[in-house]
């Protein structure tokens, strides 16, 4: 059967075909019976997948993130929300152990990644930090992206929630960088240099936090510490190992890290305080927030004019308005 995209089920398809793991966890259901909960991935974004205990009894796995599985399931939908009943699971490599016939298995379709040319983002980025800020806070920039361009490179910007791809830590970035550079146009009296730096670094700590770009996973700093803190504290060593000049200055950098989720119910240890940090906070929600509805969108399968509820955005989405507004622009090209 060719693949079908999960951006393309609907209830009531039967699916048999190959995904990637993207999260797997063991759990139990009302009746104290195991079941695996799971979320299956292709290039076109993700779907949740429950193996009950009678079909995990003959397809025991075991399945870790990062896994490529063939499956058979039914599309169901659940509180309004589209998912897998698996009827039989198994790893690819036990697959062909098993003999079995694997001509429709295609690991290009099964990894999901940015729409935008990764090095061209990165290129724009590193030439924006070198032409338009100025030391010592351009210095520092550069230096961290380089360190740590090609983690940057592949790092997702989350685990499920909004980007959560290959190169979706870059693309964020990027867009929170350009709305940066929009907004200093209206509010010229803002320090330039505070902003466009913080823009750009105020997710670096993501590539300590996130693990296995594919499939991503929280590292044990990444669970234990968080990547503000991490992006905090990474920011904070380059600095040092530059003899950074201007302590005043890194310090509002800092904050702007460290503050750039706006509230501490939402993990940043402070809100911010300065009017830098108060516009790199809601650029990077409204990237993220955007982002959100339209992954949303594009996985809703449902009839009528609004979308399931989202819980994070605590909102149905009305589906109505034009088509293609979220497409790369047609002077980008897009990875292969």
């Amino acid at each position: 059967m060719p693949h079908q995209l999960i951006s393309h089920l609907k209830e009531g398809d039967a699916v048999q075909q190959y995904f990637l793991v993207r999260q797997a966890e063991n759990r139990t259901d009302k009746s104290g019976n195991p079941y695996l909960s799971l979320v299956l991935g292709d290039k076109s974004g993700a779907m949740v997948a429950r193996v009950w205990h009678k079909v995990l009894a003959k397809c025991p796995g075991p399945f870790a993130p990062g896994d490529h599985v063939g499956v058979q399931a039914q599309v169901e939908s659940y509180k309004g929300e589209l998912q897998l009943n698996v009827r039989y699971i198994n790893t690819v490599p036990a697959l062909r152990d098993l003999g079995r016939d694997l001509q429709e298995y295609d690991p290009e379709l099964l990894c999901q990644a940015t729409p935008y040319n990764r090095q061209e983002l990165w290129q724009e980025l590193r030439h924006l930090a070198e032409t338009q800020i100025r030391p010592p806070l351009g210095q520092l920039v550069l230096s961290l992206l380089d360190r740590y361009r090609e983690e940057f490179l592949v790092c997702p910007a989350a685990r499920l929630y909004h980007h959560p791809y290959l190169g979706g830590l870059l693309e964020h970035t990027w867009f929170v960088t350009r709305h940066a550079l929009a907004s200093l146009t209206i509010y010229p009296d803002l320090n330039r240099d505070l902003v466009l730096a913080g823009a750009i670094l105020h997710d670096l700590g993501k590539v300590k936090e996130l693990a296995n770009p594919a499939a991503p996973e929280a590292t044990v700093p990444g669970r234990l510490l968080g990547h503000i803190v991490l992006g905090w504290d990474m920011v904070r060593s380059e600095a040092q190992a530059l003899d950074f000049p201007d302590p005043t200055l890194l310090v509002q950098l800092e904050h702007i890290i460290l503050s750039h989720h706006g509230t501490m119910e939402f993990g940043s240890p402070v809100v911010p305080k300065t009017r830098e940090a108060l516009l790199v906070n809601f650029l990077d929600d409204l990237d993220a927030k955007l982002k959100m509805m339209s992954q949303h969108l594009e996985s809703d399968a449902g009839e009528g004019d609004f979308t399931s509820y989202h819980r994070v955005l605590q909102r149905g989405l009305y589906k109505g308005g034009p088509s293609g507004a979220g497409d790369p622009e047609p002077d980008r090209e897009p990875d292969n």
